[in-house]
């Protein structure tokens, strides 16, 4: 089911498959922000990721001795959320343990996913609570795909017209992964690793038809927002990453036969990480875990602000 949020200024959809954004549009001009589809190019549009962010190696993991599966960036952004709270600018989305997820991750919880429409933007912030009588230790983040170049853009446009950038400026930390987008391990067999990115000038990253492969993956970071600009018009898109240990960019659509105008560019603010590359599957090891007490809720803000 979807709903429908609209101010003076924007238009958003949202769907309770997954609580996600499906379509975010300017009301005066029609501007599609947010990647719309078709599913051939990607089936998701600004998946909430929970328990978990990033790759699952061999899609398991292990808590207390027992075996549990769970595929890449988790399992909220392929389950039904219900719509808790709904006016006319803003909604809240739950997704609370059922059956389904006990066999996937072994806490009681709810995850609750707050829309709001504002003059510049959207709110966008998730908060998980821990309604288990143990300790929780769970990853989250978001994944939004921004189209690049976007449907009002002038005829000629490409993606090569936009840039990631980030508020600080500052040269940026990657940590790096294998080919497989797991974190990658030094000499030592230790994760993450880390290096300079070596921008040409920081804190930006050029956008071209080489794509990002799985995502570059970025830490240390200090500015409260990373953005992708339109370098033709000096519009830009922020994304909200304050307080974060990690950025992800990551790029799809961009010259695959047929889908031409179907590009887009993702801004995913982290609060954990992949597998390493040599994880022994033991869920208490894993890198990046968030570490809440029972009764205990914890927020993460990715809202997102546009300036024209």
């Amino acid at each position: 089911m979807t709903i429908t949020l609209k101010n003076a200024n924007y238009e958003v959809v949202l769907n309770t498959h997954g609580g996600e954004i499906n379509s975010f549009r300017s009301v005066k001009d029609g501007t599609k922000y947010v990647f719309e589809g078709p599913e051939s190019v990607w089936k998701y549009h600004a998946p909430i990721l929970f328990p978990h962010v990033g790759r699952i190696k061999d899609g398991f993991y292990t808590y207390n001795g027992k075996e549990y599966n769970l595929v890449n960036n988790g399992m909220s952004r392929d389950m039904e959320h219900t719509v808790v709270e709904q006016t006319q600018t803003s909604a809240t989305f739950e997704l609370v343990q059922n059956g389904q997820t006990l066999q996937k991750f072994p806490w009681k919880f709810s995850l609750k996913t707050h829309y709001e429409l504002k003059d510049d933007g959207l709110i966008f912030t998730t908060t998980v609570t821990n309604t288990d009588n143990s300790t929780m230790l769970f990853s989250m983040g978001s994944h939004t795909a921004f189209c690049c170049p976007r449907n009002t853009d002038p005829a000629g446009t490409t993606n090569s017209d936009y840039q990631y950038e980030f508020e600080k400026k500052e040269p940026l930390t990657t940590v790096c992964l294998n080919d497989s987008a797991q974190l990658a391990t030094d000499e030592e067999g230790t994760a993450p690793c880390t290096k300079l990115y070596g921008e040409v000038q920081p804190g930006i990253i050029p956008i071209d038809a080489n794509g990002f492969g799985n995502g570059h993956f970025f830490t240390k970071i200090t500015s409260d927002w990373v953005g992708l600009r339109n370098k033709k018009d000096g519009s830009l898109i922020k994304v909200n990453t304050k307080g974060y240990p990690y950025v992800m960019v990551w790029q799809g659509g961009h010259g695959e036969e047929g889908v031409s105008g179907n590009g887009f560019n993702c801004i995913e603010p982290w609060d954990g990480a992949s597998d390493a590359e040599n994880t022994d599957h033991v869920w208490e090891d894993k890198i990046g875990l968030i570490s809440l007490e029972s009764g205990k809720s914890y927020t993460l803000d990715q809202s997102i602000t546009i300036e024209k």
